[in-house]
């Protein structure tokens, strides 16, 4: 496979961006209805990384790995692979702020740190299924999925190295930004594929940027 086969132009690049623009939009519907606050989710940075630039990313964008969390969720279809949301330090305590009223039902012998957990998971299996299942839809395909699994900050980087081990995997990166009215959370989705999948996913925006040309 050539390397201009193994690339997205700035074109497609830009039609995954609103692609995952609606995507996100339907995953900001779903966690309103849940947490009942105005939610916005935007994606201000795509980028097409190799497998072995992935943890250098992640250690150069949050420097502070001190309680670092991660959601992984596996799909597959036409466009399969692995999705990686990554939450810097804090982010989930941010979270619980936010479902303060669902925490105080629960009293005070609940384990914060199990609810932590729940929550990155509840809110991570949203965003994931929302954004992944909204670019097989408008690529003209249907994806399933595993269940999403939490990995604390000793597990990210042996789990993402396990996955990334192949010189034949890149991965598509959406950072983003939750906006939950007064907090605002950050976070980092990586979906990780194969290259063999490229010439579909060239094709698939192409019939998807058809229409507009």
């Amino acid at each position: 496979m050539t390397n201009s086969t193994r690339e997205l132009t700035e074109l497609e690049k830009d039609a995954l961006q609103e692609i995952m623009n609606i995507g996100f939009g339907r995953a900001a519907a779903d966690l309103a209805e849940i947490i009942n606050l105005h939610v916005i989710l935007s994606v201000p940075h795509i980028a097409v990384l190799q497998s072995d630039e992935v943890i250098r990313y992640v250690q150069e964008e949050i420097p502070d790995t001190t309680d670092m969390s991660m959601i992984t969720q596996f799909f597959s279809g036409k466009f399969s692979g692995g999705s990686f949301l990554v939450f810097p330090h804090g982010e989930g305590r941010k979270l619980l702020r936010i479902f303060d009223g669902e925490m105080s039902l629960l009293g005070e012998n609940y384990d914060i740190d199990i609810l932590e957990k729940e929550t990155l998971v509840e809110v991570g299996n949203i965003i994931i299924g929302a954004c992944v299942g909204k670019i097989a839809e408008m690529l003209g395909d249907v994806v399933t999925y595993a269940p999403p699994r939490f990995f604390s900050q000793e597990q990210i980087y042996g789990t993402l190295g396990n996955v990334l081990n192949t010189s034949d995997s890149f991965a598509i990166l959406f950072k983003t930004v939750f906006n939950f009215e007064q907090y605002n959370v950050s976070g980092y989705l990586f979906l990780v594929s194969q290259y063999s999948i490229m010439p579909w996913l060239k094709q698939a925006i192409a019939e998807f940027l058809g229409p507009y040309e």
